[in-house]
C-alpha cells in the first residue's frame, strides 16, 4: 500500500499553494481551480499526519511532507481568509480544524465554544448549515469525534446520545431531519452515516485501536 499513500499525498501535496492551503481541484486539463475549502484542506492535513506516521514506521524520511503538514496548519490556524468563506456556514468549518488536529490545546476548546450555540440543537444535533433548519446525524457524529479528540468526553457522550432516537425501523440511521417540525429528509440510507456514527462510538469506547486515530494526545506521542 505505501506506493498508494505516497503517491496520493504527493498529489495533494502539489495543489498547496505558496500560503500553504490545498487548492481544491484540477480538471482532466490539468488545469488547477485556485480556490480553497477549509474542510478540504483540514482533511488533507489529516492524511499527511497518518502518512508521516507510516513513513516513520517504515524508516522512510519525507522531510518535504513535513514542511508541507507545517505549512498547511498554519494557514489552518491563522489565515482564514484563503479559504472560501462562504462555507463558513456549514458547521463542517468549524470543527474540521479541530478534528484533524491542525488547531489544537486551548485554542481548540475555544473553536468549539465560540460556535456551539450557532450550530447545535440541543437533544437533536448538529445544523448542516448555520441559517437551516436541517441536522444531519454525519455532521452530530463528526462532532463527537471531535469532542473525543478534545477528550471532552461529557459533551461527546451527550451529543452522541442525541442519536439514539434518530433512525429507522431497521436501525439504520436517518441521513437527517429538519427542525422543529421532525420530518426525516432525505429518505436516503447513507453508508457515510453510518460510518460517521460507528467511527464516533469507537472514538468514545476505543473498541479498537483506530477509536484513538484522532485523539490530540495519541498524536503528540508521535512527535511528527
Amino acid at each position: 500500500m505505501w506506493p498508494v499513500i505516497s503517491g496520493g499525498i504527493r498529489y495533494a501535496i502539489k495543489l498547496q499553494s505558496p500560503q500553504g492551503e490545498i487548492y481544491w481541484a484540477k480538471n482532466k486539463d490539468g488545469k488547477v481551480d485556485k480556490m480553497a475549502l477549509l474542510t478540504g484542506s483540514s482533511s488533507v492535513y489529516m492524511s499527511i499526519k497518518c502518512a508521516l506516521a507510516i513513513a516513520k514506521l517504515l524508516g522512510k524520511k519525507r522531510p518535504s511532507w513535513y514542511k508541507a503538514k507545517a505549512s498547511l496548519g498554519d494557514a489552518i490556524r491563522f489565515r482564514p481568509d484563503l479559504f472560501n468563506m462562504i462555507k463558513s456556514r456549514y458547521s463542517m468549518d468549524w470543527y474540521y480544524p479541530v478534528l484533524c488536529g491542525a488547531i489544537s490545546g486551548e485554542e481548540a476548546k475555544r473553536r468549539i465554544d465560540k460556535s456551539w450555540e450557532k450550530f447545535i440543537v440541543p437533544d437533536w444535533g448538529v445544523r448542516c448549515v448555520s441559517d437551516r433548519p436541517w441536522i444531519t446525524m454525519a455532521e452530530t457524529a463528526e462532532l463527537v469525534m471531535t469532542l473525543a479528540a478534545i477528550e471532552d468526553y461529557t459533551r461527546a457522550r451527550a451529543v452522541f446520545s442525541w442519536l439514539s432516537d434518530k433512525r429507522f425501523s431497521d436501525d439504520s440511521y436517518w441521513m437527517g431531519v429538519t427542525y422543529p417540525d421532525g420530518i426525516i429528509w432525505p429518505e436516503e440510507k447513507t453508508g457515510w452515516t453510518a460510518a460517521a456514527v460507528i467511527l464516533a462510538w469507537d472514538a468514545l469506547n476505543e473498541i479498537t485501536p483506530a477509536g484513538r486515530i484522532f485523539n490530540h494526545k495519541f498524536w503528540d506521542t508521535w512527535k511528527l
